[in-house]
Formats: C-alpha cells, sequence, structure tokens
C-alpha cells in the first residue's frame, strides 16, 4: 500500500515541478531521494534544459549497505551540478556532464566524503509508439585525491529502463551501485 501511495504521489509531483525535476526511487532495501532545479527557470542567460543544480538523500538498510562497522550511518547526502545537452547527429541522445559532494557522516568516527565526476546519459527509443521509452545510464568515479576524510575512492554506477507514463512522468527499472571503501587510522 505505502509503494503505490508513494508511486502516484511521485507521478503527480513531477507534474507541479515543470521543468525540475523530483524523484523518488523506492525499493525494499532503501529510498532515495532528488530534486534537480533547472536553473533556465531562474536565468534567461541560460537555456531551460541544460543546467541543473541537483541534491539527493539516500536511507539504505544496514544489509544493503554492506558497511564495515555495522553502527556507521547508512545515510548518503549530496549536492551537485549537471551540465547536459541533446544531441543534433543522434536525435533522442541526451548526454550531461557533471560534479557532486558526497557525504556520510560515520558513528565510528570521521566520515565518507568525496567530489566525483561523471557522466548521464538518456536515450529515448526510436519506436513509434505512444508511451516513449527511455534507457539511461549514468556513471561518477572520485579517485583517491577527491576523495576525502576516511574514503579511499568513490564510484557511483547506474543503468536504467524508463517508461514515460506522461511528461516527465517515468515508471523506472535498474540497478545502482556505490563504492565507498573506507580507510582506517
Amino acid at each position: 500500500m505505502l509503494n503505490k501511495l508513494l508511486l502516484s504521489s511521485l507521478l503527480f509531483t513531477s507534474t507541479l515541478f515543470g521543468m525540475h525535476a523530483f524523484e523518488v526511487n523506492l525499493n525494499n532495501k532503501d529510498i532515495d531521494l532528488h530534486l534537480d532545479l533547472d536553473m533556465g527557470q531562474f536565468n534567461d542567460s541560460v537555456e531551460p534544459d541544460s543546467v541543473f543544480i541537483t541534491t539527493r538523500m539516500l536511507v539504505g538498510s544496514e544489509e544493503n549497505a554492506k558497511l564495515e562497522n555495522p553502527y556507521d550511518n547508512n545515510f548518503l547526502g549530496e549536492v551537485g551540478f549537471i551540465v547536459q545537452s541533446t544531441s543534433a547527429a543522434a536525435p533522442g541522445l541526451t548526454m550531461g556532464m557533471g560534479l557532486k559532494y558526497a557525504y556520510s557522516a560515520l558513528k565510528s568516527g570521521g566520515a565518507i566524503s568525496a567530489v566525483p565526476i561523471g557522466v548521464e546519459v538518456d536515450y529515448v527509443l526510436p519506436f513509434d509508439i505512444a508511451i516513449p521509452l527511455h534507457v539511461g545510464g549514468l556513471f561518477y568515479y572520485a579517485p583517491e585525491v577527491l576523495a576525502f576524510s576516511r574514503s579511499k575512492y568513490y564510484m557511483e554506477y547506474e543503468g536504467h529502463f524508463d517508461i514515460e507514463l506522461m511528461e516527465r512522468g517515468f515508471l523506472t527499472m535498474g540497478y545502482r551501485g556505490i563504492e565507498t571503501p573506507t580507510q582506517t587510522f
């Protein structure tokens, strides 16, 4: 029941945000909330759908988080910036590049923090059907020099298949992984 209620509210709120994006990713292990603010809506010199300020909150179950210390925090927060563009050579393809700051406090002391740089891709499949289908993914990486506190590195990857039920209202299936091994002091 809760999943149906959250999916319905997601579809409703996605229409309220216009060119901004609000995303709720749910499964039986975690909840992942995203908010993307389209800077083209606030600044006339920026083209809409091209520059976004992003925020994210991820709360995972302790077993899914696979933390070295089971008492550590299973919360990850992010703030980021992404620039994206559509391709004239490949209609339906949107590519973006960005960076973000990821942070999670550890109850055992210290924190995990990093500034990963990444790419995002979305492609609208060229089928002549009423409901558009999308396939896409992302990859963010921060080597040791961009990983701070107790982080050795940060790597995030995602692949997804979307059904666009209404304009900017998607039903998504996919896989996400985040790796942030920690150093001991």
